[in-house]
């Protein structure tokens, strides 16, 4: 699936390595494109009480290596509680969301398989959103954004959220229509 088309695209900048929001910060370690799409590689700090919703990805696996402190990991209904060194890969189409259940930031690993550029671009837009302070849907265009960043990424809703997926298709492209894609790309990812 191609993403974008715009010129911008084919004239991009080196992406920062370095991202960050009020709950996380991540760095890539490896991208998809330098690794020729075999992987994308990350290190996350979460705050304490930080997270994500139930969520599955559809074309790639995510597996999660706690390197300091302990990583709460939900997959389905089961909890789990992986400490560093330990390794937890959640298979594809998996619904799943991780958190940090203790006191104090935690340092985690997150390997996605294989590399995906659009999953990379959507970490961009969401941590520049939530900067922005939209970081919540309130809005119709805030609906409109997240059909992008969910279409971009591969990524799904899981649990009550679910009932959304059918429709991002339809939603994806009047955000596109709207210029919200390209828009978002310039403004946070080149």
């Amino acid at each position: 699936m191609e993403i974008f088309t715009g010129q911008e695209l084919s004239e991009t900048k080196a992406m920062q390595r370095v991202i960050a929001n009020p709950d996380y910060t991540v760095t890539f370690i490896t991208t998809a494109a330098e690794s020729g799409n075999r992987l994308t590689d990350m290190e996350i700090e979460l705050r304490p009480g930080g997270g994500n919703g139930m969520h599955r990805h559809l074309n790639f696996t995510e597996a999660f290596i706690p390197i300091e402190g302990a990583l709460e990991v939900q997959v389905g209904k089961n909890k789990l509680l992986l400490e560093p060194g330990e390794r937890y890969t959640i298979p594809i189409g998996v619904p799943h969301n991780f958190s940090n259940p203790g006191r104090k930031p935690i340092r985690f690993r997150v390997v996605i398989e294989p590399g995906h550029e659009g999953f990379e671009y959507s970490l961009r837009m969401l941590y520049g959103l939530a900067n922005d302070g939209r970081g919540e849907i309130k809005t119709w265009d805030d609906m409109l954004r997240a059909a992008v960043i969910l279409i971009i990424s591969d990524m799904r809703l899981a649990g009550k959220q679910s009932f959304i997926n059918p429709f991002l298709p339809l939603l994806y492209r009047l955000a596109c229509r709207k210029g919200y894609d390209l828009e978002m790309v310039r403004k946070y990812c080149i």
